[in-house]
């Protein structure tokens, strides 16, 4: 048994650093979610590309737990006195464990090298005091609407990567795979580290798509208990939070979420509900009024052409009330591995990954021209993001995550002029405020959750204390967080 598990986590760690780009925390959370939910051709790709290492691990260390046991038979065959046999009591078996154990620790310390989880657990030892020092709760301040309130659209892509650009625009492909959203961002309000094409640092524990949604839109990372990664079997999702929805539901605005996939997964649906009452609009809605079939399932549910579609509907709807709207939509033809092609995607390139960014670049882009035909558009403002880093190495190679940044894009912005869009360091927690600013909301102080107003002056706290101190902060365990949030 201890040679089998030293096997699969052996064959595990190698699969994994052959294929994705994350550390161990985010490895924690993902691998506690439930599998309700998810893509049954991701599990399956899954276990398809690991079942091969596992296996050739299994053999090399069954191959050395096969010598020792030859070597047992061949001891006692040389003491073997008469018809007595005899051999040292107990001193095989103490050579199969050694080397059991053994195996075991080499397989721990690749594992470690690969995702320091010896780091982790020493930074989750510590605790941090970042939330007392720097956490803003929106309740705590004023936030003012403007005089007329504007709509709001969130677009969240699934692992949209400023990466996937040229290198002569500022990623780290040879052809500009994003084309569309490139000029977009140059277009409009566009946040970069860079004088050219950047985006926002994922800070940790909002690497992942739920961690993304919270930390974009409340201001804080996934910092929940290992099993709070299953927040759908939770009564309440941090209940003591204040988010995006909250705050605009207590405006008026009729808030809606919609995804392609199953809205329970990893909690989606009661984090939306619980903060905003948000309308949700899933797969099984999806079936229930007719856009796709009562059985149909491909990827992780319907794949990005239905939701655009669904989106121009539900949009005309929401338009036609008396009341302001918002909502935020999430793709997922992008997700790892390699993504979904469908067959509106073009067979441009040999790599899988590239055709589908480059649909995915070409199906935001006619969306948004849709928009700017509509009547709503110009009271409306639409931010377009990346929800997290891509976490297979498909288009990326081994650029770390830690160079990586993630697209945003903020269309008819208020206060746009006066932004300062380039040479700034920022991370997905200050999309909260900056949300709400390009909306025309005045927030006191300009900060929200850990997060600044980009629109403002403000340094963030990237800015003031670099991405690796803030994300060793965050690492870390926190009363606050506990007794505040989880």
């Amino acid at each position: 048994m201890l040679f089998l598990a030293a096997a699969c986590g052996r064959g595990a760690a190698e699969w994994m650093q052959k294929t994705y780009g994350i550390g161990f925390s985010d490895l924690l959370y993902t691998l506690a979610a439930p599998l309700k939910g998810t893509g049954h051709d991701v599990a399956e790709r899954c276990i398809r590309s690991c079942l091969p290492l596992v296996g050739r691990w299994s053999l090399w260390y069954f191959g050395i737990f096969g010598a020792v046991v030859l070597l047992r038979h061949f001891v006692r065959l040389a003491l073997c006195t008469g018809e007595r046999s005899w051999e040292p009591l107990g001193l095989t078996e103490l050579v199969m464990l050694g080397v059991s154990l053994w195996a075991l620790a080499a397989t721990y310390q690749y594992a470690d090298s690969l995702l320091d989880i010896s780091g982790y657990l020493e930074a989750w030892r510590n605790a941090s005091t970042i939330y007392e020092e720097e956490y803003v709760d929106p309740l705590d301040v004023a936030i003012t609407p403007p005089a007329e309130k504007r709509n709001l659209i969130c677009i969240y892509l699934e692992s949209m990567e400023t990466s996937y650009a040229s290198a002569a625009e500022g990623g780290l492909q040879e052809v500009n795979l994003i084309p569309n959203l490139t000029a977009l961002a140059a277009e409009n309000v566009s946040f970069s580290e860079t004088e050219g094409l950047g985006g926002f640092h994922s800070a940790l524990r909002t690497t992942w798509t739920m961690a993304a949604l919270l930390g974009t839109s409340a201001g804080i990372p996934f910092s929940f208990p290992v099993n709070g990664n299953s927040m759908d079997e939770r009564e309440s999702f941090a209940a003591g939070l204040t988010a995006l929805g909250d705050i605009l539901a207590g405006q008026g605005y009729h808030n809606e979420f919609l995804c392609g996939s199953d809205s329970e997964f990893a909690g989606r649906k009661d984090y939306f509900l619980q903060h905003g009452n948000y309308e949700i609009f899933d797969l099984f809605t999806a079936r229930e009024k007719g856009y796709i079939d009562p059985d149909y399932y491909v990827w992780w549910g319907f794949e990005d052409k239905y939701l655009y579609e669904i989106a121009k509907d539900e949009l005309t709807r929401l338009a036609a009330a008396e009341e302001p709207f918002h909502l935020t939509m999430l793709t997922v033809d992008t997700h790892f591995q390699d993504g979904y092609l469908c067959h509106d995607c073009q067979a441009e390139y040999d790599s899988v990954a590239a055709n589908v960014v480059s649909c995915a670049d070409r199906q935001a882009a006619a969306f948004i021209d849709w928009c700017k035909e509509q009547p709503f558009y110009e009271n409306t403002t639409i931010v377009i993001m990346g929800d997290h880093p891509r976490m297979d190495k498909s288009l990326v190679g081994e650029t770390a995550v830690e160079e990586r940044r993630v697209y945003n894009c903020f269309l008819n912005a208020v206060g746009a002029e006066a932004a300062r869009q380039t040479l700034r360091k920022f991370t997905s927690l200050d999309l909260f405020p900056t949300t709400l600013a390009a909306m025309g909301f005045t927030i006191e102080g300009d900060r929200l959750g850990l997060g600044v107003n980009l629109f403002s002056q403000l340094p963030t706290l990237a800015e003031r204390m670099g991405y690796e101190a803030l994300d060793g902060e965050l690492l870390k365990n926190s009363n606050y967080y506990v007794s505040h949030f989880a």
